[in-house]
């Protein structure tokens, strides 16, 4: 499993309705462990100011700030390399999951074109020597 996506678990878990049950802050404990610290310690920073630390993506807009993300930010999402951060709101980024279906939002690089007849060619215009009209 990806690491924001651990992160976005985590996120559930000390959001959610049962975050102080001792069976929740276990799970969460466990959670912390899996996590590289800069990444923790940048959505602990978050999360002390009363801010959710990972925000879904939906239609290339970001769900924490509803700021629309900057194309090259969303195809990086939309291709999962790295792990990428919101511009406005400095949250990490997951897409939703009914956006990670493959081909979402990329136009396919071997789709057929549609068919049909091409359109004719435009005529020229005819220019005659300098100062004359045709």
């Amino acid at each position: 499993m990806k690491v924001i996506e651990r992160l976005f678990d985590l996120q559930g878990l000390e959001m959610g309705p049962k975050a102080h049950s001792p069976e929740t802050r276990r799970l969460a404990e466990a959670i912390r462990k899996e996590l590289p610290e800069q990444i923790l310690a940048h959505y602990d920073r978050l999360r002390a100011r009363d801010k959710k630390g990972v925000a879904l993506v939906r239609h290339g807009v970001c769900t924490g700030c509803q700021m629309k993300l900057a194309s090259g930010i969303y195809a990086h999402l939309l291709r999962d390399e790295d792990i990428a951060m919101c511009d406005t709101c400095a949250r990490y980024l997951l897409l939703a999951p009914d956006e990670t279906a493959p081909g979402a939002g990329l136009p396919a690089a071997d789709a057929p074109r549609p068919a049909g007849p091409k359109p004719p060619p435009k005529a020229r215009r005819r220019k005659g020597p300098a100062g004359s009209r045709s």
